[in-house]
């Protein structure tokens, strides 16, 4: 029996090593929206979790133990549910831009400028507590500590005061002296203009920190600076301009290495281009080619990219639509990976890493499937039918609205 058991063993480890996957396919963990309801899909089996709800935005917690949503329309209510016990929690009835812990189950959120934290139990939701006011965004610091927040800038007489940074302990309780200046976004000029940012996303050694610097909303639909400042508040650089989507910058798995998407004005298909930079001293690259604007990429590893890619709008009334393309970082080889049908396009790629595998959304407009494939595009398949559309803006969705992947190496 044990001679049979390490055959089997060895057999399974041989047959995953070939076709890459790290784990099986039946092992993708999903929340995702399908007909304004939250569903999971777990173990290769979908289960709807809510009845005639209007749910956005679902979010796992580091565990995996609990799902985040948003309910509702206009003032949205804030839910946890819980995978062991199968029950739905309420939060608050009320707030916005929540976010885990990346160590404990305590979820944060902001409403009216307060940002305020709740501890998740198995089978409840403490009442929250306030941590600190005058919060325009912010992020958890990547071990859970508190969190890092920026204050919005205010228009005077003599113009707009500065957005200010701070470190702010999860415990800080309203209490101000435990809260710390942290950085200055530099003053109002032709070169910078900034009212508030985005969240903040910390490179893999903790030593940079990237954001985008967002003008009054009008502005900011055409154009933010992206910034890295480092996480001793010492050095920062303004990089390019880009659009207010987080999706649009983010960090390699290892080193200290940044992708984005640069280009204003806000429709997606004109003047988009995948760039990098390494930090601290190299100058930025660009590996979109002429004719073609990038939209929303992946990490594979450090260095290789997956973006989804289309040719550039010059004035014809239908949009083009993406394809995905694999980006090679050391030589700017580019490949093909997805043929998509007519009228169809494919969008948000995200690498599970645990799983190794390449996930992406196709949709014509009306419908849209989650597929995957090992990361050269092979073994490609539906995961998920019939997934709610992302909220459109100008040739780019916003899919984390109706999808969230569950993956623990990130």
């Amino acid at each position: 029996m044990k001679i049979k058991m390490l055959v089997t063993s060895i057999v399974m480890s041989f047959l995953l090593s070939n076709t890459g996957f790290a784990e099986p396919r039946s092992s993708l963990q999903a929340a995702f929206v399908r007909g304004d309801n939250l569903w999971l899909k777990k173990d290769g089996q979908e289960m709807r979790l809510t009845e005639s709800k209007k749910v956005s935005s679902p979010k796992w917690s580091s565990d995996g133990k609990f799902i985040a949503y948003s309910l509702g329309e206009g003032q949205h209510e804030i839910w946890v549910y819980s995978l062991e016990t199968k029950q739905h929690y309420l939060v608050y009835p009320g707030g916005d831009r929540f976010w885990w812990s990346p160590t404990k189950n305590y979820l944060a959120f902001k409403l009216d400028g307060v940002l305020n934290t709740a501890k998740v139990d198995r089978d409840k939701v403490e009442p929250f507590k306030n941590v600190a006011l005058g919060v325009d965004n912010y992020s958890w610091l990547p071990d859970g500590s508190g969190f890092l927040v920026s204050s919005p800038a205010q228009l005077r007489p003599s113009g707009w005061t500065n957005v200010e940074l701070y470190t702010v302990p999860a415990d800080a309780n309203m209490d101000r002296s435990k809260i710390k200046p942290f950085y200055t976004l530099p003053s109002e000029s032709s070169r910078f203009f900034a009212v508030g940012t985005s969240l903040f996303k910390w490179s893999n050694d903790k030593k940079w920190i990237s954001f985008t610097a967002n003008p009054t909303a009008s502005l900011s639909a055409d154009g933010n600076v992206l910034c890295v400042l480092s996480s001793d508040g010492n050095h920062f650089q303004q990089l390019d301009n880009m659009l207010h989507y987080p999706q649009w910058f983010g960090w390699a798995p290892v080193k200290s290495r940044l992708a984005y998407i640069e280009g204003e004005g806000r429709m997606a298909v004109q003047n988009k281009h995948l760039k990098l930079k390494d930090l601290p001293a190299m100058k930025p690259a660009s590996y979109t080619p002429q004719g073609y604007a990038d939209r929303d990429f992946t990490w594979e590893n450090d260095r290789m990219i997956i973006v989804s890619r289309s040719k550039e709008l010059s004035g014809d009334t239908v949009w083009p639509l993406p394809a995905l393309f694999q980006v090679s970082i050391s030589n700017k080889e580019q490949k093909q990976l997805t043929n998509p049908p007519e009228k169809n396009g494919d969008f948000g790629p995200y690498m599970l890493r645990k799983n190794n595998r390449l996930t992406w959304i196709r949709s014509d407009g009306k419908h849209a499937d989650v597929w995957s494939s090992n990361p050269d595009g092979s073994y490609a398949e539906i995961g998920i039918k019939d997934l709610d559309i992302g909220i459109p803006y100008y040739g780019w969705s916003d899919w984390s609205t109706v999808l969230a992947w569950y993956d623990p190496r990130r």
